[in-house]
């Protein structure tokens, strides 16, 4: 078999993710309707990114040191993230942004129609988001390809900038967190939804 001069084939544009993702909270699969759902977490300028990163340690075995050895690599760190510009910038994602409080103001400090959003000391199971999801759109199926996260926290600082002519943003990264259940049974907190696109189901039977 001659080998090719390009990588592309008849069905490369097919596997492309098309356009800007969208970035969900509340992420999960309704089993009734057979569909996924969540709450868009707003609109983005600048795309999103998704990052998740697998750390290894090479063990220092006598005779090795000049080359790298199948067998010598652990994996010693795992992290996941994803990364926007929120251009929506409502009360709820400045909350977020923080891992803050936010509650109406009083009469006594700001007229009526106003909520106060302050940072606080300590962090609760509350600040978490239980599940995020990263969708683009495969454009040979046109079905979702989803990044799901767990337990993401807002670890970013609040950087905000005003300027003529340009609208403000904030960006976010949120860091996925494994819970306690993940933890022991040695899961990680994210995972990669793909649409099937050789004509069949995971059982083995046609679609």
């Amino acid at each position: 078999m001659v080998l090719p001069k390009t990588g592309y084939t008849a069905k490369s544009a097919e596997n492309y993710v098309i356009d800007a993702a969208t970035i969900f909270t509340d992420f999960k699969y309704d089993t009734e309707a057979k569909e996924f759902t969540g709450t868009p977490l707003g609109s983005t300028q600048g795309g999103v990114e998704v990052n998740i990163e697998l750390g290894y340690r090479k063990i220092e075995a006598d005779g090795t040191y000049i080359m790298d050895v199948q067998g010598l690599n652990v994996m010693e760190s795992a992290t996941a993230t994803v990364k926007a510009s929120l251009l929506e910038l409502t009360a709820e994602n400045l909350r977020r942004s923080l891992n803050a409080t936010m509650t109406d103001a009083t009469a006594d400090e700001a007229p009526t129609g106003y909520k106060v959003i302050r940072a606080k000391r300590y962090l609760t199971n509350e600040d978490y988001i239980k599940s995020i999801a990263v969708v683009g759109v495969h454009r040979g199926t046109q079905k979702p390809i989803i990044f799901a996260l767990d337990n993401g926290l807002v670890k970013s600082p609040m950087d905000l900038k005003t300027e003529d002519n340009k609208e403000a943003v904030v960006e976010q990264e949120i860091t996925a967190n494994a819970s306690y259940e993940q933890l022991v049974k040695d899961e990680f907190p994210w995972r990669i939804y793909y649409p099937n696109t050789d004509g069949t189901i995971e059982n083995g039977g046609e679609e």
